[in-house]
Parts: C-alpha cells; sequence; structure tokens
C-alpha cells in the first residue's frame, strides 16, 4: 500500500462519518490499536456484521481461500454459519476479549471437514488426485513480503475457483447437523490445544511448536495461518480465555450429544456457576463452568 496513508486516521474517519450518518441503525465499533487496525460494524436490524481493513492484500487472498473452499463443498459455509451463531452467543467468538477471532473457526471448520473419513474437503494447498485426474499447485499468484500465496484455484480468474474438485466430499453423507455434532466432539477430543496446532496448510494437524510463531507472548492455542507460518491466527487467546473457550466446547458436546437443543446450545451466555468441571488438557485447573440454562 501506499506509505503516506494514515490507515488509523483513515479507520477513524470512516467510523466518525458512520456513527454520524447512520447512529440508529449501526453499532461501529474501532479497533485500531492492533497489528490490522480495524471496523467492527453490526447492523441493529439486520444482526449483520462485517469487518473493515484497509490495504492488507492478504486479507484479499485470505478470503479468496475460504470462497475456494466453500465452492467444493457448501457444507463447509452452513457448518461455519452455525458456528458463529453458536461462539457468538456464547461468547467466544471476538479477538478483543481474548478469544477467538471468525478466521480462526474457519480453520478450525474446515481442519475438521479435511481430516473427516471419508474427507467433505481436500487440502488445496497440496496437490490433489480426484477421480482419476491430477490437480497441481499452480504458481503462486501473489508475493507479500516473503509470503507466497498458492492453492489451486488461485490462478482461476476469480481467485476462488478450483474447477473439477466441486463435490469432491460427496462420499460423505453426514447432514450438517451431524457435522455440527462431530465438530464440537472433535474439538474435545481429537484436537489438543496443548499438543496440536490447526494446520490447513497441511490438510492435518502438526505437532503444536510454540517457537515457530513470531508473536513473543505465551500461545495457548495454535491456529496457523495457511499462508504465514508464523502466525498464530490464536494469538489472543490467554491463559483464562483458552479454559473458558474448552468448557464451551464440553458445553456444546455435551448438549449436541444428548438432547441436541439447539436454542439451548445457543442460548446467551450468563455465568452464574463456578463449579469444577472436567480438567483442562495438560492438567491446568478449570474455569468456572459456563451457565448451561
Amino acid at each position: 500500500g501506499a506509505p503516506l496513508l494514515d490507515r488509523k486516521k483513515l479507520l477513524a474517519d470512516v467510523c466518525r462519518a458512520l456513527r454520524n450518518k447512520a447512529f440508529r441503525r449501526l453499532d461501529v465499533q474501532q479497533i485500531l490499536q492492533t497489528r490490522v487496525p480495524l471496523l467492527k460494524i453490526n447492523d441493529r436490524a439486520t444482526q449483520m456484521s462485517c469487518d473493515i481493513s484497509v490495504e492488507h492484500d492478504l486479507s484479499v487472498w485470505k478470503a479468496a481461500l475460504m470462497r475456494s473452499y466453500g465452492r467444493i463443498d457448501p457444507r463447509f459455509r452452513q457448518l461455519m454459519c452455525v458456528v458463529k451463531v453458536w461462539a457468538k452467543a456464547r461468547g467466544i467468538n471476538d479477538a478483543a476479549q481474548h478469544t477467538l477471532n471468525s478466521f480462526a473457526y474457519s480453520l478450525l471448520v474446515i481442519q475438521f471437514l479435511q481430516t473427516r473419513s471419508p474427507p467433505v474437503l481436500p487440502c488445496l494447498q497440496r496437490g490433489i488426485e480426484y477421480r482419476g485426474r491430477s490437480f497441481p499447485l499452480p504458481p503462486a499468484a501473489a508475493t507479500l513480503g516473503k509470503l507466497h500465496v498458492r492453492y489451486v484455484g488461485c490462478d482461476s480468474p476469480t481467485r476462488d475457483r478450483a474447477e473439477g474438485l466441486e463435490g469432491f466430499g460427496a462420499a460423505n453423507t453426514s447432514s450438517v447437523a451431524d457435522l455440527l455434532r462431530g465438530f464440537v466432539t472433535y474439538l474435545c477430543d481429537e484436537y489438543d490445544m496443548e499438543k496440536h496446532c490447526v494446520c490447513v496448510r497441511e490438510g492435518r494437524m502438526q505437532p503444536a511448536d510454540k517457537t515457530q510463531f513470531k508473536h513473543k507472548h505465551e500461545a495457548f492455542m495454535l491456529v496457523e495461518d495457511p499462508f504465514d507460518s508464523e502466525d498464530n491466527v490464536a494469538r489472543s487467546v490467554t491463559e483464562v480465555s483458552v479454559k473458558r473457550i474448552f468448557l464451551e466446547f464440553q458445553r456444546a458436546k455435551g448438549i449436541l450429544n444428548t438432547s441436541g437443543d439447539f436454542d439451548r446450545l445457543c442460548r446467551s451466555f450468563s455465568p452464574r456457576s463456578t463449579a469444577p468441571t472436567a480438567p483442562f488438557p495438560g492438567g491446568a485447573a478449570a474455569a468456572p463452568t459456563p451457565a448451561a440454562a
């Protein structure tokens, strides 16, 4: 981007204008003291929300990669929508509050779908064999500093069409409800936050190596950026918040594997109890139990 552009000032100006013109309809929050300054906007009427950042080219490619996965199997988008409703309702979808942002949840969902048997999604950042046809990695579509953007479909006109891979997951006949139940079980039983790093780029979880990431503070959850192996997308998670996130995973698993009550699953979080629960992976003391009611 242009070196003279003051991104923070521009976002602050946009925030001020939106608050002045649409204050009755929009909630606008500016988050400027972060690695990627942005505005968070929520439409009160529709409850739709979006983020606005300025001149962040890597974000454009991340969005294209997410669209590429969505075009291969619509269940990815559907499952992701349900996961976001649940995570927002339970207060674990806000990096500013030291929980997980939506991109981190997208990567968790993709990793889950990549590792089912049979898989629902392929790994687009490795060569793929499907129906007797090879889908090799194309040359890098962009170079951003030392990062090279490569995935199957990045050379398509819209950056997001892996032609020929539609229907890749057809052999897996799980419904979205089945996948949601499987996803929260995966978060509790397969994904060990102490031992594993989510790695969509490789198509499977990797052994946790906290030294690979460039941020200096201790990491309590590892979700690798698909284009930047030194960036932990879950870097905002703290020792306290990771325990609450894990407890919410447990709560969701309990509900979906018993009553399956989606309304209860997505009931707004209201902390009430401090009773102990199952131990956190690695033996850490448990955080207060989220209210299940």
